[in-house]
């Protein structure tokens, strides 16, 4: 949970804030919130394809799902979101959404509108939002952000 703005109503909301959240952290200034949830998007955004492309990869080359998955997941090549999405990319299964396409379209149009905003140049997340555009196009809309990999797969052209 990132908060900022008023410092003593984030500790006396900090209680709850540990009820919805594993870490809470105050930021500063009222914005400041927003700005690293933005950022921490971008992170979310970038790894979760690079995942995905890891995932085609090792499948398309022959790996099993499982073993990349296995042998990657506490690897120096890993990160939280091949922890958490890999997964659902290594059993094929984005029906059981926690956080869907749909939903994080609308991320990137933020993300993106904040980075023009600065004229700060964003070429990975640039290029890692077009596979949650083309999941969409697709009809994945609905489907968990891991279905990336599926889009993936199909620009590959693999079936699974």
């Amino acid at each position: 949970m990132f908060g900022s703005g008023d410092e003593a109503a984030f500790e006396r909301s900090r209680p709850v804030f540990e009820g919805m959240s594993r870490v809470q952290r105050y930021l500063g200034a009222f914005g400041n919130g927003s700005i690293m949830k933005y950022v921490a998007n971008l992170l979310v955004t970038i790894h979760n394809v690079s995942t995905a492309e890891a995932m085609v990869l090792g499948m398309k080359a022959g790996l099993d799902p499982a073993v990349i998955y296995d042998t990657l997941a506490d690897s120096a090549g890993s990160s939280r979101m091949f922890q958490v999405r890999g997964p659902l990319m290594r059993d094929n299964y984005y029906d059981n959404p926690t956080a869907t396409i749909r939903t994080h379209l609308k991320d990137l149009s933020v993300i993106n509108a904040f980075a023009t905003e600065l004229n700060c140049p964003t070429p990975l997340f640039s290029a890692a939002s077009q596979p949650y555009y083309a999941g969409a196009a697709q009809g994945r809309e609905m489907q968990d952000t891991a279905a990336v990999c599926a889009v993936l797969e199909e620009m590959a052209g693999m079936k699974r």
